[in-house]
């Protein structure tokens, strides 16, 4: 989108932040100032930088009422991930769309572990059980170039965004994405794994409600509850793994910051061994795996 330095116009880069800023400001948003430069980079397609150093340029007419869409979006509470239809994790770019859970940072954590593994071991068979966007699976599939990956998902969103971000990212070959409840594919086909790894849905049905509008209004539910106490997906997962891992093979799991101990609880209790947890950034137990002797 071209940006014109001319008087013809009565919108600038600063009148338009500044526009930004009290209309998502009064809409209750923290993040507005960051929002508001991050959707008019969206709409003049300049990076942040840009913006913020060439605050007096004067911005065409079609580029300022895009910007205005976008903050419309934005004050209804869509997400920026969203709106923007893309999220960046660990270096890669990933479509996401309404229908999809938006990658978090704390999900690095996981992969970071799971890398670590794959590597030591020599793993290469992977399924990435609700794989939504595709984050896991796509990324493993990228840092570990001699492994292939199964994603599984029930939802048809996730599916079709899972497909697009493998043959964006160029792992098409090795990634195969496929509807599944839990593991039930690839369990009536007897496949086995060396990895099984899952970030499942673990807020407790309770708790939903009290979310971030960002999130309990556009992302989706399926993709959120974990049932009553949050730990419906785990044991289900653990106890179909039994029958899908090979001898010495890893389960790994995403968790949320009080799942810790209830976690390993049920990964032991399947017979799991060497449970070990991490913690993320912030210093939370985000990740539970074991190994299958």
């Amino acid at each position: 989108m071209e940006v014109r330095n001319t008087m013809h116009s009565s919108s600038t880069i600063k009148s338009l932040l500044a526009a930004g800023y009290e209309r998502l400001k009064k809409a209750g948003i923290e993040s507005y100032q960051i929002d508001s430069q991050i959707l008019l980079s969206k709409a003049l397609d300049r990076d942040r930088i840009f913006i913020l150093t060439h605050r007096e340029l004067t911005v065409e007419a079609e580029a300022a009422e895009e910007f205005m869409r976008l903050l419309e979006l934005r004050e209804r509470k869509m997400p920026v991930k969203y709106i923007l239809g893309e999220c960046e994790f660990m270096g890669h770019m990933f479509m996401v769309k309404e229908g999809v859970l938006i990658p978090r940072p704390d999900t690095e954590i996981l992969v970071e572990s799971v890398i670590s593994l794959v590597r030591e071991r020599g793993y290469r068979s992977i399924c990435d059980v609700c794989t939504g966007s595709g984050i896991i699976g796509i990324t493993l599939a990228k840092e570990c170039p001699g492994t292939r990956v199964l994603c599984l998902d029930i939802s048809d969103t996730a599916i079709e965004t899972a497909r697009e971000n493998a043959a964006a990212l160029g792992v098409a070959d090795r990634v195969e994405v496929a509807f599944s409840d839990l593991l039930e594919y690839p369990a009536d086909k007897k496949l086995k794994f060396d990895v099984i790894v899952s970030n499942p849905p673990y807020i407790r049905s309770a708790e939903i409600g009290g979310l971030m509008e960002d999130v309990r209004d556009f992302e989706p539910l399926i993709a959120l509850s974990g049932g009553e106490d949050g730990l419906d997906f785990y044991r289900k997962i653990t106890e179909q793994s039994l029958l899908l891992l090979k001898q010495g093979g890893l389960l790994a799991f995403e968790i949320g910051h009080d799942q810790r101990e209830d976690v390993i609880g049920i990964m032991a209790e399947k017979g799991f061994r060497d449970i070990e947890a991490y913690r993320d950034l912030g210093g939370n137990d985000r990740v539970v795996l074991g190994f299958i002797i």
